[in-house]
């Protein structure tokens, strides 16, 4: 596919080439302990134009050099390059079954994943060099799920674009399933992720659990709740874009947003999406190693209620595992009840013997079996972490990103909602959304969502008192940034929003700038028409909008890279344009392929 720039802030130029006053190669910025990194601001689309198209900053200032840069797309679903050996084609984003051939629909047409027929389309893509040679690393949010290793040129213009592609292979691991965002680990792997595992004791109603008779050559009878909802790390292995695949079974099976890893490259926070998920930390047994180690989950301690809330965080120890033990417990179909015993309430009572819990599948009553803490600790993580007395009340939880300037991690919550309201409507329960569950989280409701800040502190205890074997433990959540509920008047450029349009709005994924101030916050919003990215400078509060997205996507996959052969780039994901709303308003077939890409190029600089 040709290098293509859409229509920039100004709004100035239909798509074409700009930049052409950018070299290939910029010179870097001398390292140094801080950057000052300034964003020139994007106006929030008005116009029907505007919002058909990918508006980005034109202009970054560091350290009072500016620059000019500007929006590369590296692929889009559906494109054809050849394959990485040169031998085929592949088509980006198509879906394949365990085989490795192409699933179709009933009408024949592929399976591509790119819209809302398919599933969200590409999520979390990251970048590598290895021996001069770039990769990105692309998962597609479906079910079935894909992976695709592409190799990447450098424009003239200092962008990046896909020349050849090729699918990795998940088979050895019942395929994947629905892979939402990641990142680059400090060893240089690719950490993806499974989002919305299935529910075990309702699986009749989970459509993409069905979808999998497609991929197994056996079926329908091949299907097992226990194969997805886990970590996949991908390894680079060769100079011809070979590659390592494995699932991390250690880290525990839930709704994975995101496994953050730290600077000590053992701690991991990981994000459980959905309603009434938790909040996880895995600290490994070896530095970039994640196949060994002990799971917990947070429960808070609420402190106050303004300004999205604060919480002290207490860790609750689920066990110690290897991906080898609970792979074990996946590969001869361990079914949910020889985990769990589950009773009946009575008006909301468990029995005397049982457990009450609230989690993404509602109230219930449990016994956990003799014997079974290590295989339920993994299997069933967000119910056992519940039954331990874990807080199970967050509300779509997202990206998470660290600033090691300030020794502070920064969660996305994309709306202050249902578990974690202090819900109050005449008539109705208060605890209409925890009942069974703790109530930990008491806040005003907020639509809008908001970016919570965690202290990382060494020297901790986990909640039966004994020592915690990082340096690196949260031990508060508290407000940082918060989205504003707003009603635009009827005939206003902004009628129909319910977001301000200069606050952030269900912010999704998120990246520090490194050696910055800068973090960086996409949305996935449709309480706004038109999603956007920010630039949040922690130290002045400061919102700059530097990226908005067409009709119907949201902005997923940014993350920050300081060096990709000697420039720096931040990337995005444009996912699902006209997919989400305003379907009426596409004009063509091509409207609905998702963009993979990056802003750019920057500097180098660490």
């Amino acid at each position: 596919m040709a290098y293509t720039v859409l229509k920039s802030v100004t709004g100035a130029a239909l798509l074409g080439l700009v930049f052409t006053a950018c070299s290939t190669t910029q010179s870097s910025v001398a390292t140094q302990s801080f950057n000052d990194v300034v964003f020139k601001s994007v106006d929030a689309p008005i116009s029907d134009a505007q919002k058909r198209q990918i508006l980005t900053s034109q202009e970054v200032t560091i350290n009072g050099k500016s620059y000019p840069i500007g929006w590369h797309t590296i692929a889009r679903t559906g494109q054809v390059l050849p394959s990485l050996d040169g031998k085929t084609t592949e088509i980006f984003g198509q879906i394949k079954n365990e085989a490795g051939v192409p699933i179709n629909h009933k009408d024949g047409s592929p399976f591509v994943c790119k819209t809302s027929k398919d599933g969200s389309g590409p999520d979390h893509t990251t970048l590598h060099e290895r021996n001069g040679q770039l990769y990105a690393i692309t998962q597609f949010e479906c079910g079935p799920g894909a992976m695709y290793i592409s190799r990447l040129e450098k424009t003239a213009e200092g962008g990046l674009k896909a020349v050849a592609t090729s699918p990795i292979s998940q088979a050895d691991y019942y395929g994947g399933w629905v892979h939402c965002a990641g990142m680059k680990t400090p060893w240089g792997s690719h950490l993806g992720s499974e989002e919305y595992e299935p529910n075990a004791r309702a699986l009749a109603k989970d459509e993409y659990y069905f979808n999998f008779t497609l991929y197994f050559k056996e079926g329908e009878k091949a299907l097992n709740p226990y194969y997805w909802g886990w970590m996949p790390e991908v390894t680079i292995t060769s100079d011809k874009g070979e590659t390592k695949y494995v699932k991390h079974y250690a880290m525990g099976r839930f709704a994975h947003e995101l496994g953050y890893v730290m600077p000590d490259e053992r701690t991991v926070y990981l994000t459980d999406d959905g309603v009434n998920g938790a909040l996880f930390m895995f600290i490994a047994d070896q530095p970039k190693d994640l196949s060994v180690g002990t799971l917990y989950s947070a429960k808070l301690e609420q402190t106050s209620d303004r300004n999205g809330g604060a919480f002290n965080l207490k860790w609750i120890n689920l066990g110690h595992a290897s991906d080898a033990q609970i792979r074990s417990y996946v590969d001869k179909k361990l079914s949910i009840d020889a985990m769990f015993d589950v009773a009946k309430d009575t008006n909301g009572k468990c029995p005397a013997d049982f457990r009450s819990i609230n989690t993404s599948w509602g109230f219930e009553c449990l016994k956990l079996k003799e014997g079974m803490e290590i295989a339920a600790s993994r299997l069933e993580a967000r119910r056992y972490a519940a039954y331990l007395g874990a807080t199970t009340e967050f509300n779509k939880k997202e990206g998470i990103t660290f600033n090691p300037k300030t020794h502070q991690l920064y969660i996305a919550i994309s709306r202050v909602l249902y578990g974690m309201e202090d819900y109050k409507k005449s008539g109705e329960a208060s605890d209409k959304y925890d009942q069974g569950g703790g109530n930990h989280i008491k806040l005003p409701r907020n639509d809008c969502g908001g970016v919570y800040r965690l202290d990382i502190v060494s020297g901790q205890k986990d909640a039966n008192g004994a020592p915690l074997a990082s340096a690196m433990v949260a031990t508060t959540f508290v407000g940082e940034v918060m989205g504003e509920m707003k009603t635009y008047p009827k005939g206003s450029d902004y009628e129909g929003n319910k977001c301000s349009v200069d606050a952030i709005a269900e912010p999704d994924n998120l990246t520090f700038i490194k050696n910055s101030n800068l973090l960086i916050i996409g949305e996935d919003t449709n309480l706004r028409q038109i999603d956007y990215m920010w630039a949040y400078n922690v130290e002045t509060k400061k919102l700059t909008r530097i990226f908005t997205t067409p009709y119907g996507s949201e902005t997923t996959s940014p993350f920050w890279y300081s060096n990709i052969g000697g420039n720096a780039y931040l990337t995005a994901v444009v996912q699902h344009p006209y997919g989400e709303s305003d379907k009426d308003k596409k004009s063509s077939p091509q409207d609905i392929e998702s963009w993979v890409g990056v802003v750019g190029p920057f500097p180098a600089f660490e």
